[in-house]
């Protein structure tokens, strides 16, 4: 199975421990790679209804 969307806590330690962060792409998302396979992924903030926002990273299909 290969998960292609990753949100909440579970995102953010994930994209904290795991991957790097390359760039920004100017639209308020960062690119991440991951070391180990080489995909990239996108972090998005998305609102939550409470106050904080939530992460959310999407794999980028090549």
């Amino acid at each position: 199975m290969v998960l292609n969307t990753l949100s909440g806590d579970v995102a953010a330690d994930y994209a904290h421990k795991h991957l790097d962060r390359t760039r920004t792409d100017g639209l308020g998302r960062t690119i991440h790679r991951c070391g180990d396979t080489g995909v990239d992924w996108t972090e998005e903030r998305s609102a939550s209804g409470y106050g904080d926002d939530v992460v959310v990273l999407r794999r980028n299909l090549r």
